[in-house]
């Protein structure tokens, strides 16, 4: 039998908020299983959630943007709707990795969120963190300047 984590053995891991990995596990991109009316999560799963199947969270992402594009509204609600990619070239997998806490800061302590969505995940090959981000346009320019200010400070 493989391990398991709790979800905030998950959240800790990822530096998220616990709430932000049980809507993962909600939305259907991070695996679970109830045991005893607490989640579970696979080693397996989390492993892949984390970013070590890119090709598969790939594939995903550019499917929930095809849905976006193709008139699906179920990614952000409110009077208008912005789904954007944004891919940071870094050197390597850690700085991807901080990019990535920037935008969850955004999600876990922003309260004007409305639905919002973010997908992380890293491409060892082409050296590049790929954030697709769904949500209001001031929620998104918010997440958008902060990575900008990162960017600025890191160089």
């Amino acid at each position: 039998m493989g391990e398991f984590f709790t979800v905030d053995q998950v959240a800790k891991i990822l530096d998220m908020h616990p709430r932000t990995v049980r809507r993962y596990v909600r939305e259907g991109q991070l695996r679970a299983t109830k045991v005893g009316g607490e989640w579970r999560i696979r080693r397996e799963d989390a492993d892949m959630f984390m970013g070590m199947n890119a090709k598969e969270l790939f594939d995903h992402g550019i499917e929930d943007v095809q849905a976006y594009i193709d008139g699906f509204a179920g990614q952000a609600r409110g009077k208008f709707q912005v789904m954007t990619v944004l891919d940071c070239h870094v050197e390597d997998k850690s700085e991807a990795y901080e990019i990535s806490k920037v935008v969850m800061r955004h999600m876990n302590e922003d309260q004007d969120i409305d639905q919002a969505k973010a997908q992380y995940f890293y491409d060892k090959e082409a050296k590049k963190g790929r954030y697709i981000l769904w949500g209001s346009p001031s929620f998104i320019g918010r997440i958008l300047s902060s990575v900008a200010d990162f960017s600025a400070q890191s160089r």
